[in-house]
């Protein structure tokens, strides 16, 4: 037996003395035509890093692919990805099933096809890879972890070009600077004369990997996690959510195989963090972003200031921050947010890889904090910063058709704002151009259809040019062909056709538009269970054009319908957001208008929810509008509605509703009304009159009656008016 294994042992050195110096031969004429692949019972495989970029953000997850006892590889950067592909076909068709060597040639495999897909889009090349990464975790769990006598000749080989053997992975890199990394246990010996041999010749074009490691978990968890990111994209483009449920499942099974002080944690947590946004953002559930934001923390942790990787991180935290402001309407999130863009673009100068999608993110965030605030500088910074963005991604860039896309979203949202038409005119340019670059077979042509057609909806509101809605009536009904059943975002694509078919219904009068339209809400409707972020907006939606239809046609049917949907908003179970208060509104207005019997629930349902929505907003001048909603009508109109209806109970702790957010708010507007009065004589005096109505209102609220009514509309009106001004 002994003398077998010496045999076995003589035999394998011989055979991998001769392939080094092959390998050595080849590489001195500049050359190497094939690679040396040296085995014994393990598999082997080669995995780069694999960046995965979000929509308004991006995601750096490295995969290294430890698969085996060793690969050694080289290979020319010239070869083409389709040459990938077919020679990792060849390579597969060489091992047989049960073959140790066959999961890592399935790995490379999955590897290229995935490439390929990111490259070409062909969704067949992404469901082979995934069923290549499915059969190489397989084996790896069947795999025989012996590889001992593959070590020692290993450590034979080192030892005859002058470098020595340590239990710890090698990672040998020849490169254009002739850099080689090396662990410190590997210490070469620069006398030797194959070493030298290595070094003297500048080899720009080849790149050699020596790997070694132990098999085991590090494998397991590099194959959890290709497995994944194959499974997330193919949710991206097909939106289905098993897809996406099995991605995450696969990268909290890596991520447990990636404790605390392992190299890849950062890149697992990243990417668990990545498919949890993508799941709330089809299913609405808030503890899914909470889980990524904390995710997101914790790999920022790991990548200290000096880290590479660190500004990658602060990225990721913004975007999935800002997610959560767009939700909740937190503004604390989104500052920070802002804060975070500014730190990672600080990290990538002028010529990084990433500067033009920081300067994007920041640009998005910017944005939204000027919506909340209304300081004109942060919309013109956000839309420079776009102009920045673009000119680094020129004609021929992959993500040029994306800051195409985000300069006109902004250039729309500044003509809302200021009402210039040749931001709007602009914008439609850039829309127009950026779905030019996104064909038929694009995984972001549903985008740009949708905001083209967004942009065409806002001229028309502007212009009445009917040719305008026609148009962005037949782009929303392309991008509803690009999201079929299953997909995350059809939910939103139905509801914005059923808005665009019924203004035209509002414009025309056909009522086919409008039954359409109620058809295309009720299908948003159900894919927007208890629960999701845009239920109360379908619930308003529907109610409104049943409404519309009852009016037509006089079918009871339709407003009882309209008024059980309504009441579905008093049973919200998470706190309200700024849509959630416009729908309650809308129910008052319409309970009101037709004298419906649920018009005191719809009263009550609104100061609800007005109360939680103005907690949550900070102490900005912008923000008066929503204190003018609390102080005027609606907390006078509902006190008046319980007197009528004879619940005076209810009245009573209505005008007290009322009141308490009122005086709440009024107190965390302190210090603005303080800096008003310093701020020169007209504004002195428009700080003195309000403090006068305050003082009014508080009174009249404090002895409200039937009879005060008219009074504190009045007061209210007044109130109004200073505000304006």
């Amino acid at each position: 037996m002994q003398a077998d294994q010496a045999k076995f042992d003589a035999q394998t050195y011989h055979l991998c003395f001769h392939l080094v110096k092959r390998l050595v031969r080849k590489l001195l004429r500049y050359v190497l035509d094939e690679s040396v692949v040296l085995s014994t019972r393990m598999g082997e495989a080669i995995h780069g890093d694999k960046p995965d970029n979000r929509d308004c953000g991006e995601r750096d997850s490295k995969s290294r692919g430890q698969v085996s006892d060793i690969v050694i590889t080289a290979s020319l950067f010239v070869n083409s990805i389709a040459d990938d592909v077919e020679e990792s076909r060849a390579a597969l068709q060489r091992y047989s099933p049960g073959d140790s060597r066959r999961s890592a040639c399935l790995h490379n495999l999955a590897t290229h096809l995935h490439n390929r897909f990111n490259q070409r889009g062909v969704t067949s090349d992404l469901d082979e890879a995934i069923e290549h990464h499915r059969a190489a975790l397989l084996l790896l769990s069947q795999a025989d972890s012996s590889n001992g006598v593959f070590r020692l000749t290993l450590m034979r080989l080192l030892s005859s070009i002058g470098l020595h053997y340590s239990s710890v992975p090698l990672v040998i890199l020849i490169d254009q600077g002739l850099s080689i990394i090396l662990p410190s246990a590997f210490k070469p010996d620069l006398s030797s004369a194959a070493f030298r041999l290595i070094l003297m010749r500048p080899l720009s074009s080849i790149r050699l990997h020596c790997l070694l490691c132990p098999p085991g978990d590090s494998d397991r968890s590099v194959s959890l996690n290709n497995l994944a990111n194959g499974l997330t994209d193919r949710f991206k483009q097909r939106g289905v959510p098993s897809d996406l449920d099995e991605a995450i499942e696969h990268h909290r099974a890596a991520l447990l195989l990636r404790p605390p002080g392992h190299s890849d944690r950062s890149a697992s947590l990243n990417n668990l963090a990545v498919s949890l946004t993508n799941r709330f953002k089809q299913q609405g559930v808030p503890s899914d972003l909470d889980e990524a934001i904390e995710l997101h923390r914790a790999a920022l942790l790991i990548c200290p200031p000096g880290q590479s990787d660190r500004s990658a991180s602060l990225n990721n935290l913004a975007v999935s921050l800002e997610d959560r402001f767009k939700q909740r309407g937190v503004l604390s999130d989104l500052d920070e947010a802002i804060e975070l863009h500014r730190a990672a673009l600080l990290l990538r100068p002028p010529g990084h890889h990433g500067r033009s999608a920081s300067l994007n993110n920041l640009a998005n965030g910017l944005t939204e904090r000027f919506k909340q605030h209304g300081v004109p500088s942060d919309f013109d910074e956000a839309i420079e910063l776009h102009r920045a963005a673009l000119l680094l991604r020129p004609s021929g860039h992959s993500d040029r058709s994306a800051s195409l896309n985000n300069l006109a979203v902004s250039l729309t949202d500044r003509f809302e704002q200021r009402g210039v038409l040749s931001d709007l005119d602009e914008a439609i340019e850039f829309h127009r151009a950026a779905l030019h670059l996104r064909p038929p077979s694009h995984s972001d042509r549903s985008a740009s259809l949708n905001n083209l057609a967004i942009s065409l909806r806002v001229r028309f509101r502007q212009r009445s040019v009917l040719s305008d809605l026609d148009e962005a009536i037949e782009l929303y009904q392309a991008a509803l062909l690009l999201y079929p059943p299953g997909h995350y975002d059809r939910s939103a694509s139905l509801h914005n056709l059923a808005i665009v078919l019924q203004t035209r219904f509002e414009q025309r009068g056909v009522l086919s538009d409008l039954d359409e339209a109620i058809e295309l809400y009720r299908a948003a409707l159900l894919l927007r269970p208890p629960g999701h972020h845009g239920r109360s907006a379908s619930l308003h939606s529907l109610a409104i054009s049943l409404t519309d239809r009852f009016e037509q046609r006089g079918v009871l049917s339709d407003l009882d319908e309209a008024s059980r949907l309504y009441l579905q908003l008093s049973y919200l179970s998470h706190a309200a957001c700024s849509s959630d208060l416009r729908a309650a509104k809308a129910w008052v207005t319409s309970a009101e208008k037709l004298k419906h019997g649920s018009t005191l629930i719809a009263y009550q349902t609104a100061l609800k929810f007005l109360d939680q929505h103005v907690a949550l907003l900070s102490s900005s001048p912008r923000h008066f509008d929503v204190i003018r909603e609390a102080t005027s009508s609606l907390a006078t109109d509902a006190f008046s509605c319980s007197i009528r209806h004879g619940v005076l109970t209810t009245a009573v702790e209505l005008v007290e509703q009322g009141r308490a957010v009122f005086w709440t708010q009024l107190a965390r507007f302190r210090t603005p009304l303080d800096e008003l009065s310093l701020s020169g004589d007209t504004s002195a005096a428009l700080a003195e009159e309000l403090k006068r109505l305050s003082f009014y209102l508080r009174n009249t609220f404090d002895q409200s009656t039937a009879d005060q009514s008219p009074q504190i509309r009045q007061l209210t009106m007044q109130w109004d008016d200073v505000i304006s001004r």
